[in-house]
């Protein structure tokens, strides 16, 4: 990359908050396991796109049992949710290549993604 072109990546990138930040971080999550789909042997990639969307669902964990969070019950409920699914499907990844549990949740990532970019 270029120095302005780096520049503007990481000015852009400080710039970034609120909806827009969360949406690309489950986006960069889904293409994670997207590579890793592509590379199931590759155990870098591996280790990293699970330690990556484990970090990630127990930000969204913590956030919506923060008593202090303004977000509806019933989109707590099922972000709770998602994020038990989340975890227990990172767990099968850790241990197998289990393919079905990696598109679910490249699916769950770019599902949530798409929420949080949509213009509300």
């Amino acid at each position: 990359m270029t120095a302005p072109a780096h520049i503007y990546a990481r000015n852009e990138a400080a710039s970034v908050t609120g909806r827009v930040a969360e949406g690309r971080a489950f986006v960069k999550a889904a293409r994670l396991l997207d590579d890793l789909r592509g590379r199931p042997a590759d155990t870098g990639l591996r280790d990293e796109a699970i330690a990556f969307n484990r970090v990630l669902w127990t930000a969204v964990q913590a956030d919506v049992t923060d008593k202090q969070s303004p977000l509806p019950v019933h989109l707590k409920a099922g972000l709770l949710s998602l994020s038990l699914y989340a975890d227990r499907a990172l767990t099968a990844l850790r241990t197998s290549r289990d393919v079905a549990a990696l598109e679910a949740l490249i699916a769950v990532n770019r599902d949530v993604a798409g929420a949080l970019l949509a213009t509300p």
